[in-house]
C-alpha cells in the first residue's frame, strides 16, 4: 500500500473521481467556444479546466454506458479496508516519530543524515497533526461522517472500475501516481476513439497540444514494469498491502 494513502483518506473530506469542477460564472457571457464535449460548449473562461471538463465528462458517460456502478459489497470493502489502513498508518507513523526523535539525538550523525531525518520527522508530525485536527473536528459526529466516507468510496471504486475496464479494452502501459496507478495508454486510445466518434472536439487548436500532453508525453510519467501492470490495474489499491512492481 502506498505509504501516504491511508493518511490522505483520513484527512480528505471529499475526493473527486472524475475531476469534475465548478464551472466559472463567466461562462454564461463568454461566447468564445474553444471545445465541445458531449454537446456541451467549453469556452475560454474554462481553458484552465479543459482536460478535466473533457476527460471527466467522457469518463462519467463511459461509466454509465458500461454499468460500472459500484456494488454495495465493493463500497463496504473499501470503507472497511481504508479504516483498517488508517489505524495501521497511524501506528506506524507514531512508531517512526519515536524512532526518528531518538536517532536525532545521536552525535554520530553527519549533517546530511541529520537534515534528512529531521525532514522525515517534520513530514510525519505534519500528517499526525492534520489527522488529529480532523479527528477533533469530527468528534461526536460519526453518524454525519458516514455518508462522506460512502461518497469517497463511491468515487474511488468507480475510478478503479473505469481504469480496469479501459485497460481490459485497450491494454498498453501503466503509470504510477501518488494515489495509485493509471492505464495511460488506454486513456490516450480511449480519447482518440471518443474524438473520432465526435464526442469531443478541440475547436481552438492552440489548446490541442496542451490537452494531449498528459496522455502522450513519456517524460512526465513513471511507468510500471510491464509484467506488473495487469495485477496493479486489476487489484484495487485498497486491497493491497504493498505496491509491488517498482
Amino acid at each position: 500500500m502506498k505509504h501516504i494513502l491511508a493518511a490522505l483518506v483520513t484527512v480528505a473530506l471529499a475526493v473527486p473521481c472524475f475531476a469534475q469542477t465548478d464551472r466559472p460564472k463567466t461562462v454564461a457571457t463568454d461566447t468564445n467556444v474553444i471545445a465541445t464535449v458531449l454537446g456541451q460548449r467549453i469556452t475560454t473562461a474554462e481553458k484552465g479546466q479543459l482536460n478535466e471538463l473533457i476527460f471527466g465528462a467522457l469518463l462519467q458517460q463511459y461509466a454509465q454506458d458500461n454499468k460500472l456502478e459500484p456494488t454495495p459489497a465493493e463500497l463496504d470493502g473499501f470503507v472497511k479496508k481504508t479504516e483498517e489502513k488508517e489505524k495501521q498508518q497511524q501506528n506506524k507513523m507514531q512508531a517512526d516519530r519515536i524512532k526518528l526523535t531518538k536517532e536525532l539525538k545521536a552525535s554520530s550523525l553527519s549533517d546530511q543524515e541529520r537534515e534528512q531525518k529531521a525532514s522525515e520527522l517534520k513530514a510525519i508530525e505534519s500528517v499526525l497533526k492534520a489527522t488529529a485536527q480532523v479527528k477533533e473536528m469530527t468528534k461526536g459526529i460519526e453518524d454525519q461522517m458516514r455518508p462522506i466516507r460512502r461518497q469517497m468510496a463511491q468515487q474511488f471504486v468507480t475510478s478503479w472500475k473505469i481504469n480496469k475496464a479501459l485497460y481490459a479494452k485497450y491494454g498498453g502501459r501503466v503509470v504510477f501516481l501518488q494515489t495509485g496507478v493509471e492505464p495511460i495508454d488506454a486513456y490516450r486510445d480511449f480519447l482518440r476513439d471518443q474524438e473520432k466518434a465526435g464526442r469531443f472536439q478541440i475547436i481552438d487548436k492552440q489548446y490541442e497540444s496542451g490537452f494531449w500532453r498528459y496522455y502522450t508525453s513519456d517524460a512526465i510519467h513513471k511507468f510500471v514494469k510491464q509484467e506488473h501492470s495487469a495485477k496493479l490495474i486489476n487489484t484495487p489499491w485498497w486491497m493491497m498491502d504493498e505496491p509491488g512492481g517498482k
